[in-house]
């Protein structure tokens, strides 16, 4: 196993900072956009929308390197404290060409999303050497503490290390063991583009989440093929399925030819892991080591290191001597 440079960590976000809201895929629906707003506000941040949020992508190259200006721009705002996307889609991984390493690794922030976010979640942690958060974009939230969505993304981005077993309640245990290494992964399409790139998903040792939807199980099965063939499953620790929201008449059968093609790496594996594109979407921290505890019928993962720095929370003065 190769020796790595330690990650970044961001800093942890505390009430009154200010989020910002980014579009490197499509444009979200306002109104869906405005509900998650107001769930950022009520929450106690201030929320500042890129400028051009609303705008539809069109791809071309200058389009391209506009978006990448944006978020960069953001980046670079020092009123910003983290970044979350406002939806997935498509396009982010055309940004990854016209996006400077420097401006990332030089001003560590938070990254919050999922889907199609995957290609620069990837692209941060080999390329800026930077920790981010696979979790809901802005159009997934709604205003209520008690959502678990909700309340799983404000932990992640306010507490360095949660103690909470991530997905205990949800999740399926199908193959029992124990194993720790940084988690890594996303949506299989994004995972699997990085193949070949300088951005390609680092595998060794690591606990590997993965989520799809839409997709024909096929079409899943070629993508995981392609890992195996590339070398990249061989070299995990462990296995998370997340949310896997495909076609439910074929669902038995395409987790026993699943399992089958992982069957001899003999790595504990979840299934139904309550990340990705169904509710609830739980935040989970990319690039940090975690512990994947899988037992004969459920299974979680925990922290097993600081995803953030800590900060102070802020103090209001009370005039009091």
């Amino acid at each position: 196993m190769t020796e790595r440079k330690p990650l970044l960590r961001p800093p942890a976000i505390v009430k009154g900072d200010t989020i910002g809201v980014v579009s490197p895929s499509y444009a979200p629906k306002l109104s869906w956009l405005s509900r998650g707003v107001r769930a950022l506000e009520r929450a106690g941040f201030n929320v500042l929308l890129d400028p051009e949020i609303e705008k539809l992508p069109r791809f071309t190259r200058a389009e391209d390197e506009r978006r990448a200006e944006s978020l960069m721009g953001m980046w670079l705002n020092p009123q910003v404290k983290a970044v979350i996307a406002s939806t997935g889609g498509y396009g982010a991984v055309r940004l990854l060409p016209h996006l400077d390493p420097a401006v990332f690794r030089n001003n560590p922030k938070a990254l919050v999303g999922y889907s199609d976010i995957t290609a620069i979640h990837l692209w941060l942690m080999r390329r800026a050497n930077l920790r981010s958060f696979h979790g809901p974009t802005v159009d997934d939230l709604i205003p209520s503490s008690r959502d678990p969505t909700m309340a799983s993304l404000l932990t992640s981005l306010t507490t360095p290390c949660p103690t909470g077993r991530i997905g205990r309640e949800l999740s399926r245990g199908v193959a029992a063991g124990h194993a720790v290494g940084r988690l890594v992964g996303g949506n299989l399409s994004l995972v699997q583009q990085t193949i070949g790139t300088s951005y390609q998903i680092d595998t060794d040792g690591a606990i590997l989440f993965i989520e799809e939807t839409r997709d024909p199980m096929s079409v899943v099965d070629e993508r995981l093929v392609h890992l195996r063939a590339a070398g990249l499953l061989e070299r995990v620790s462990g296995i998370v399925f997340g949310q896997l929201s495909l076609d439910r008449s074929e669902e038995d059968e395409f987790e026993d030819f699943l399992l089958d093609l992982i069957s001899d790496l003999a790595v504990p594996v979840l299934m139904d892991f309550p990340a990705g594109h169904e509710n609830p979407n739980l935040t989970i921290p990319i690039g940090t080591e975690v512990e994947l505890v899988v037992e004969e019928t459920r299974g979680w993962i925990v922290y097993h290191e600081d995803a953030l720095e800590a900060r102070e929370e802020r103090v209001e003065e009370s005039g009091e001597a």
